[in-house]
């Protein structure tokens, strides 16, 4: 990055910013090279959202990401959305303005019949339907809840209000590329003095102010996960001072501070709280402090207002090594990208030490003011569960406790492939489930070291590729006698000429290196002979993550055509002839 670009993202980073100065760093910025994601956002919205284009792609860069935003004709929602489909863009944002819906609509709903009342909501949520029966194939949309701005009556209208955004929370939930996104708590955060600017709405029908539109972009970068630029799976946590006061090894079990009641104890017991809660949606949580380990288990295990127990913690390391070095041990006892981790401590020396040695971590230290801790987790855990997470990803903690148990029990065995008939492994298999699509998706944005293309899929894409007759989604699901790991590997086919083609085989780290990887595809082979296909070609196109995969066409028996820079490794088997490698001890069952 030029020393310009750093003076521009410094800007960027700057709260204080003038709206100039940030105009002047987007276009500094915009001026330079960008090796990172690009994403094309388009804008339907039925007021005047000019000045949010930029605090949005103001955000996007903090991201690390360069945002093209398109804006569409004012209330226009429809025609918007089939232009956006045309223009392939990356991302909706619907914001529907409640006043807006019709002309001066908050001074009059407390007055009209229900009939009357109902009639423009109905009217808006009708075309909104249609707009996203347009946008299936969009990747995603989002929909802006709605808020009063200039009415003192909070009963009829207030509940007009509430009935309009649960419709939109129904419409959005009924579909896998929708999410709702709450703009009422924005109102809340900057007050509505500062959120709304009434000369703008009534000259120009421009009613929020820069503020108001700087938290809607950073709240709505958190809600894409940076515009998709980072997945965090990870929440590694120090002991002492961080999940409670005090040195367990020098205070004791009853010196510590946990006591619900009493200062500062209360602050760790609802940190406590809050992280089991972010465990309980699919986070892993760790232990990475210097300490004996019988003392920081005790805690767990004894302490009466202990929150956490044993059964929360994904693995540990409580000793007296450097941090850095736990915390690379614990990516390789969990298979998993420093990427994907978010660690958290009281000691500045610490957490130095793992910026320097480890940048690829996102770090956060207790704050100095206690009372600011609780609220330090909640940015976490916004930052964790943005976007939502896939019912199969919660309950993770348990998984990957089951796997250190099978790991431990392939001692008993003779040999490794004796260990793994021991594990009585069932694969089922499915084609097209479009009750998958939200975790096929976010296998495909998280997947990153057995991960072929490495390529990335929205829920739109992947509702677009089952849509297609050309194209098959699999997706399947393991399990052994150690438990139930749900949906855990994706193949993406393209089937529009005579050899079939897989634009993407990717699997999770939890089921890597059992055989699951080479049972699928005799499935596969026998789809392709039934709709009469000569072959299957391949490619693996080699990142900074996936290179324990590099051969993995070579292990499934496939041959190698090509092998270039550009192109990566081609590959290639004929449907009817090559005898690709397989796993007799996993049980493949048809979904």
């Amino acid at each position: 990055m030029t020393e310009s670009s750093s003076e521009a993202m410094e800007v960027l980073r700057d709260p204080a910013a003038t709206m100039a100065e940030v105009l002047g760093a987007l276009t500094t910025l915009d001026k330079a090279d960008h090796t990172g994601p690009k994403v094309k956002l388009g804008i339907a919205a039925n007021i005047t959202v000019d000045l949010l284009a930029d605090y949005l792609r103001r955000h996007a860069y903090l991201a690390g990401v360069r945002l093209e935003v398109v804006k569409g004709s004012y209330d226009d929602l429809l025609n918007n959305v089939v232009n956006f489909v045309e223009q392939e863009i990356d991302h909706v944002l619907v914001i529907p303005f409640f006043d807006n819906l019709h002309v001066a609509w908050e001074s009059q709903v407390d007055v009209l019949p229900a009939d009357a009342r109902a009639a423009p909501m109905m009217a808006w949520l009708s075309e909104l339907k249609l707009a996203l029966d347009q946008a299936a194939t969009v990747g995603s949309v989002t929909l802006a809840g709605t808020h009063l701005w200039n009415s003192v009556s909070y009963g009829i209208t207030g509940e007009a209000v509430l009935e309009f955004n649960r419709a939109l929370m129904d419409l959005a939930n009924a579909r896998a590329n929708t999410r709702y996104f709450d703009t009422a708590g924005i109102v809340l955060r900057v007050g509505e003095k500062d959120a709304f600017d009434p000369r703008f709405y009534y000259t120009g029908k421009a009613p929020y102010a820069p503020a108001f539109f700087d938290e809607f972009a950073r709240r709505f970068a958190l809600s894409t996960r940076g515009f998709g630029s980072y997945f965090y799976k990870v929440v590694v946590l120090d002991c002492d001072n961080t999940l409670w006061g005090g040195i367990i090894g020098e205070d004791g079990l009853s010196g510590i501070a946990l006591d619900p009641y009493d200062y500062p104890g209360n602050v760790y017991w609802v940190v406590q709280q809050q992280l089991r809660q972010l465990e309980s949606q699919g986070i892993l949580l760790c232990l990475c402090s210097k300490n004996n380990p019988a003392d920081a288990e005790e805690v767990f295990e004894r302490h009466p207002n202990a929150v956490l127990s044993e059964e929360h913690f994904a693995a540990k390391k409580l000793n007296w090594d450097p941090k850095p070095a736990n915390l690379k041990a614990l990516a390789h006892e969990l298979n998993l990208g420093l990427d994907s981790f978010i660690f958290i401590d009281d000691s500045e020396f610490e957490l130095a030490a793992v910026r320097a040695q480890l940048p690829q971590v996102r770090t956060f230290q207790v704050p100095k003011k206690l009372t600011n801790f609780p609220g330090l987790i909640s940015g976490v855990m916004e930052i964790c569960l943005a976007g939502g997470i896939s019912s199969e990803s919660k309950g993770k903690t348990r998984q990957y406790q089951n796997l250190a148990v099978a790991a431990a029990a392939e001692d008993e065995f003779a040999s490794h492939e004796d260990y793994l008939r021991s594990l009585r492994l069932k694969v089922r298999i499915h084609r097209d489930a479009r009750q998958h699509i939200t975790r096929i998706a976010e296998l495909t944005q998280k997947s990153n070291q057995f991960n072929l293309t490495t390529r990335r899929y929205s829920p739109g894409d992947i509702t677009a590729l089952m849509e297609r007759p050309d194209a098959t989604v699999y997706s399947f699901e393991v399990s052994d006698r150690f438990g139930d790991y749900g949906i855990t590997g994706v193949i993406v086919l393209d089937l529009a000429t005579e050899d079939a083609k897989v634009d993407a085989f990717l699997m999770s780290c939890r089921v890597i290196g059992r055989g699951v990887e080479f049972a699928v595809w005799p499935a596969v082979l026998t789809d392709l002979k039934k709709q009469g296909k000569r072959g299957l070609s391949a490619t693996y196109l080699p990142s900074a993550k996936n290179k324990q995969v590099s051969d993995f066409f070579d292990r499934l028996g496939l041959s190698k055509t090509e092998e270039s820079h550009e192109r990566g490794h081609q590959y290639y088997a004929e449907a009817n002839g090559d005898h690709l490698k397989e796993s007799d001890w996993v049980e493949l069952i048809d979904g």
